[in-house]
């Protein structure tokens, strides 16, 4: 017995708590940004730029590589010469075999391996950011689906407060009705609006559902219909910079392209190295004993590619467009930020008026609502004439906590803009 009561309370305590759950529009974008699948990308970058950095600097690591060949040559060195006695001169056979392994150090390249390294660790920076841009993106849509939940959320509380209303109403018109003060007409009409608003409470239930579904998709949250979605605040100050991850993006662009301006200018640069050879074969390295033996050859080397017919030069030229088209990119994208900063501005302001106006609204709207429920239980009125004007005042309501949320949308989408957020 006393399991089961244990069992109860915990059912009990766990439908509070849900009903209690309450989220953050923070809470929305830190989920998504540690849960979508692109939030992943971030550590296979890394991954990828550690693995290319260990390859560039292998540069500097001996090079080593076995090397082995069997010919037949149609001619071989022989002598002739008139000599006046006999001599028994070597032969060279026209078969030969050599088997090497050869060696090759780096000693100094101009820095050209530096450079590489500093153009994957820019590289890296770009597609880091580029994660982050298109996972920052992705806040426009949290901020559609919150918001819209929030307006459907106090919809259905000002429709059940209604409803509430309406059946209080439904009471009071049926013992009328009894008495004969008022007509069944009334009493039927007032049923009517009652069937009518439980409906749109329905469909916007179902609305709601649809929008929690889509953004606990979005965010990788367990989100119900009995969730609660908190009204966020924010303050727009006055001064405030540009932060945008976008902005980042271009400038991490061009650092890339500066990387590989450097890494092109040290390509033709010499390079110097030692080498060396470890051989066997018939014949060695004397060519006049024709038989197998062993070898080494070891030296310092200098290469220089002092010519590439102006092929450099071209790269540099196509660096320089390339810059050209991001700071194109980068003007046209502040110009678009620019402009979509003015119109939340204007519907900023737009809002704050309609707030003053609603509440102007609502105060005339609760007094004509008050005069019609005196008048609909003295039987002065009709039920259609006090459904009139309560409708109204629910409507003039809505409209007012529309605005209020619209409100806050506008300045979120402002900071949004912004990069604030």
């Amino acid at each position: 017995m006393r399991k089961l009561v244990w069992i109860y309370f915990i059912l009990i305590s766990s439908l509070v708590l849900a009903q209690d759950e309450k989220v953050r529009l923070q809470d929305c974008y830190e989920h998504m940004l540690s849960t979508y699948p692109i939030a992943g990308q971030t550590v296979i970058h890394e991954q990828s730029a550690a693995l290319k950095t260990k390859n560039i600097k292998s540069a500097w690591l001996p090079n080593a590589e076995l090397k082995a060949q069997a010919t037949y040559q149609s001619d071989v060195f022989e002598f002739d010469l008139d000599i006046p006695f006999s001599v028994d001169l070597p032969e060279v056979s026209k078969d030969q075999y050599k088997a090497s392994v050869d060696i090759n150090q780096m000693l100094y390249d101009w820095g050209r391996i530096r450079s590489a390294q500093n153009l994957e660790k820019a590289n890296l920076m770009v597609n880091q950011q580029s994660t982050q841009v298109e996972l920052n993106k992705l806040k426009e849509q949290v901020n559609k689906f919150y918001f819209t939940i929030l307006i459907l959320q106090k919809n259905e509380e000002l429709l059940q407060v209604l409803l509430n209303d309406l059946n209080i109403r439904q009471n009071s018109v049926e013992s009328a009705v009894k008495n004969g003060v008022m007509l069944k007409s009334d009493l039927s009409s007032l049923k009517a609006e009652i069937i009518k608003v439980k409906q749109n409470i329905r469909e916007i239930q179902n609305q709601r559902k649809a929008m929690v579904d889509v953004l606990s998709e979005i965010t990788g949250m367990d989100l119900s219909v009995n969730t609660k979605f908190e009204i966020p605040e924010y303050n727009i100050e006055k001064e405030m910079e540009w932060n945008r991850p976008e902005l980042t993006l271009f400038d991490y662009q061009k650092q890339k392209l500066q990387a590989s301006s450097k890494l092109i200018s040290k390509q033709n640069r010499p390079s110097v190295f030692a080498f060396a050879q470890l051989g066997y074969g018939k014949p060695g390295l004397n060519m006049m004993q024709d038989e197998f033996d062993s070898y080494y050859i070891a030296g310092i080397g200098l290469s220089w590619k002092f010519w590439d017919w102006n092929k450099t030069k071209r790269e540099k030229q196509i660096i320089h467009l390339n810059k050209e088209f991001i700071l194109t990119q980068e003007n046209s994208f502040t110009k678009q930020l620019e402009m979509a900063l003015k119109n939340e501005k204007a519907k900023i302001e737009i809002y704050e008026e309609a707030l003053e106006s609603d509440k102007e609204i609502i105060a005339l709207r609760q007094e004509v609502s008050e005069s019609a429920r005196s008048k609909l239980d003295n039987g002065v009125i009709t039920s259609t004439d006090y459904i009139t004007e309560i409708t109204k005042e629910t409507q003039a309501k809505i409209s007012f906590e529309t605005h209020k949320i619209q409100l806050v949308q506008a300045k979120v989408n402002y900071l949004y803009i912004k990069g604030e957020i």
